[in-house]
């Protein structure tokens, strides 16, 4: 029997928001690691960590440790978005929806790496990185946008009543209401009950039944 597999438009779209990031992002931080320059040949790299640097007062002597942490930063969003990626191809092999809180926390993360990249660009007035800024932002957003409206309009699961009923009559130790017949035989504890029961009363109960 063929599984059917269902995929959302919201999940399919952040898949494709993470192939864009996670190399771009990426490439940013293992530059800014292992450059001789500390990534600062990069604009947008340099243009983040001076602008953190003012933030913090770090000093400029600590312009490299700060180069060093953004570009640090990167790296856990990139490792969340190829997180991500594996869980949607889980999703596609199992035919399953994506983990709701791998969803949410991919998400967070695109938002602090677009704040990290849009507040430098707008301090420092870089027009250059201010519109590539800009673009991701309306990435992620519509990214965003598409996956609380389907979660929003989605139909939640609902068990039905007789279901939710027999399920806690189950659990009560109750067996099927009076007048439904069963198809098995009664445990021992009930037989047991039975027979603590006069001959007179049981009668008595069966005769008003």
């Amino acid at each position: 029997m063929r599984r059917h597999r269902s995929v959302s438009l919201g999940s399919a779209n952040l898949a494709l928001l993470s192939l864009y990031f996670f190399p771009v992002w990426g490439r940013d931080a293992v530059r800014a690691l292992i450059s001789p320059f500390n990534g600062l040949e990069n604009p947008a790299h340099a243009t983040a960590a001076l602008y953190f640097r003012r933030v913090f007062d770090v000093g400029f002597n600590n312009l490299t440790m700060t180069s060093h942490v953004v570009a640090g930063i990167k790296l856990v969003m990139v490792a969340a978005f190829v997180a991500y990626l594996i869980e949607f191809a889980r999703s596609l092999a199992t035919g399953r929806a994506t983990d709701r809180e791998t969803t949410d926390v991919v998400l967070i993360l695109a938002v602090v790496g677009i704040v990290m990249s849009v507040l430098p660009a707008l301090a420092l007035g870089e027009p250059v990185l201010i519109r590539l800024t800009a673009t991701q932002m309306l990435m992620v957003a519509g990214a965003i946008t598409v996956i609380v409206v389907e979660r929003h309009i989605a139909p939640e699961p609902k068990a039905s009543r007789a279901m939710t009923a027999a399920n806690e009559r189950e659990a009560m130790g109750l067996g099927l209401p009076v007048g439904v017949p069963s198809a098995e035989a009664p445990s021992a504890q009930t037989a047991a009950a039975f027979a603590r029961i006069p001959e007179a009363r049981l009668r008595h109960a069966l005769d008003r039944s």
